[in-house]
């Protein structure tokens, strides 16, 4: 099995969680909200690619191919929706009420 998909497809998943990471700390209040909507989007887009990617390899006939790139789907959904849930709760800490300035 060749583990350079899944290798690329989680590094992009970090890099586009670090930006909306950085990009909720612009948001004075409710930055948990960025960090939410921002990486629901991303991670929907990423997955869909994914998955269109299963089917190109399926109907070219690449059967063991179409198997990674839905392993990889699968992994980034579930990694992505973990890190969208403790994202928003790491922003929540950094701009909640309690922090309002």
């Amino acid at each position: 099995m060749n583990t350079k998909l899944l290798r690329n497809n989680l590094l992009i998943l970090l890099g586009y969680a670090v930006v909306i990471q950085l990009l909720s700390l612009t948001e004075p209040n409710g930055a948990s909200m960025v960090v939410l909507f921002g990486m629901m989007v991303a991670v929907a887009i990423h997955v869909c690619v994914l998955l269109l990617g299963a089917i190109v390899n399926v109907l070219g006939g690449e059967r063991a191919s179409a198997g990674q790139w839905l392993l990889s789907a699968l992994l980034v959904g579930v990694i992505g929706f973990g890190t969208c849930w403790g994202g928003a709760s790491l922003a929540e800490l950094y701009s909640g009420p309690a922090n309002f300035h």
